[in-house]
């Protein structure tokens, strides 16, 4: 009992390094669309031109066509979304390490955060069209492949049970796209870390007697059937409470995101509390789908067992 005290002076030895905590790192969207960033203004429009057919001339100095040229408008309401946080002066003495030395990670994952959740939103929202935006477009459900797309079949010969994300489900929207003219080129299909886990534990995505790419070789899936995948972290998908989350295939003309910069971010003093350092920065911007046609609404139940 003699050697009890020297427990009491034991050190104590702490980190002078911050780890950042699991985060998403950066946008996982922003590159997978049509950005605009040189415009100023609390609305931006981006105008387009739609596809032309040609008609058979069945007679000798016939009557030249007169056709509309098929131009169209799509209006991107901009909104700021802002964040500070605050280090105090003399707690910041008293601390071994240095929060503010890494405050630009989480600052970076954070923007990148309310990015992928601004352009995941557009995809499914109603679009502003016309002249100044008055026209409203919803989604339209020619374009959506139902939960239950590749169920089981009922004697009635219609799928009733819902299941995840499956192959059958991305040939489909593969295929929408195509029918539609959509380039084959430059095609995302956004969906959740449940997804990926259903679509791993599928042997027709993963085998290489069906692909080129070894899904299992790195535990991932990156491109299949044409599309990049993204698989977003929690949060930023929306999942009905019956558990049907909403995925998005699309082309990058599909969506338009609107930045008016990249990033307002200030460091400072503030007098009002006591001299500590505030860390403020805020982003000015907005998204919308630009056309119907490449964009394709995949529902999938996430209940659905890998």
């Amino acid at each position: 009992m003699a050697n009890e005290t020297q427990l009491d002076i034991r050190g104590q030895e702490y980190s002078k390094i911050i780890l950042p905590l699991a985060r998403q790192e950066r946008s996982m969207l922003y590159d997978k669309v049509f950005v605009k960033s040189d415009f100023t203004g609390k609305s931006f429009y981006q105008d387009q031109i739609g596809t032309w057919e040609m008609s058979e001339k069945t007679a000798p100095n016939s009557t030249t066509p007169q056709n509309d040229p098929n131009l169209s408008r799509t209006r991107i309401d901009i909104k700021t979304y802002n964040d500070a946080r605050i280090f105090d002066r003399s707690l910041d003495l008293q601390s071994f390490s240095d929060p503010m030395s890494v405050a630009s990670i989480s600052m970076q994952s954070a923007v990148g955060i309310q990015i992928d959740k601004v352009v995941y939103d557009a995809l499914g929202a109603t679009a502003l069209r016309g002249e100044t935006g008055s026209t409203s477009v919803t989604f339209p459900t020619s374009q959506t492949i139902d939960a239950n797309f590749g169920g089981v079949v009922a004697s009635g010969g219609k799928a009733t049970a819902n299941t995840g994300l499956t192959p059958a489900k991305i040939r489909r929207a593969s295929k929408m796209l195509t029918a539609k003219g959509v380039s084959s080129m430059d095609r995302t299909f956004v969906a959740s870390a449940t997804g990926q886990e259903q679509l791993l534990g599928n042997t027709e995505a993963t085998s290489s007697d069906y692909n080129n790419v070894k899904a299992l070789v790195s535990g991932e899936i990156d491109t299949w059937c044409g599309f990049k995948f993204v698989f977003l972290p929690d949060g930023i998908i929306s999942v009905t409470e019956a558990g049907v989350a909403t995925y998005y295939a699309f082309h990058k003309t599909g969506v338009c995101f609107a930045m008016l910069e990249e990033l307002f971010m200030r460091v400072s003093e503030r007098s009002d509390l006591s001299y500590s350092k505030q860390v403020y920065y805020e982003i000015s911007c907005g998204a919308a789908r630009l056309e119907e046609n490449k964009v394709v609404k995949v529902l999938c139940d996430e209940t659905v067992a890998s």
